[in-house]
């Protein structure tokens, strides 16, 4: 009988412990792994940076935010980059998006504001894929996102 009662209990901590350490992973898994919101568009929909890597944009002497559109009919997005006005081609399959043929207006601006487009470009340039949460649009590079953008 005592031997039935201690299986019983360490039976009992056997399950439990491992339903915590299964919520545990489900929180800790990366934003690419997270159910893409279908509510707002990922085509379309002007989106507004908020955030290049841990950080927030930061321009100097403008008010003009960094915008990106992606056009669903021939695979072509455009937006303003903090001094230029960009374009370019992209490739998009399930959630695995490419970027390619980035361009760019080549207007004179604030070195600072000149250093954060070069950075903003060169990192569109490294996009894997994508994922929406809420109305959060999620450039990422592997498991972390580069590039994060809320639906304006």
């Amino acid at each position: 009988m005592k031997r039935q009662s201690i299986f019983i209990i360490l039976t009992f901590f056997l399950f439990t412990s491992c339903s915590t350490i299964n919520k545990k992973k489900n929180q800790d898994s990366s934003i690419s792994n997270k159910t893409t919101n279908h509510s707002i568009s990922f085509f379309q929909t002007e989106w507004e940076l908020i955030k290049m890597g841990s950080s927030k944009p930061k321009l100097t002497e403008t008010d003009n935010k960094i915008t990106i559109l992606f056009s669903k009919n021939n695979s072509h997005f455009a937006g303003y980059s903090g001094c230029n006005r960009y374009s370019g081609k992209f490739n998009i399959k399930k959630e695995n998006l490419t970027i390619e043929n980035v361009i760019s207006t080549k207007m004179a601006c604030p070195d600072l504001n000149m250093s954060f487009e070069n950075n903003y470009l060169n990192a569109l340039n490294k996009v894997t894929n994508y994922n929406i949460i809420e109305d959060t649009l999620f450039l990422i590079k592997g498991e972390r996102p580069v590039l994060i953008f809320i639906a304006k």
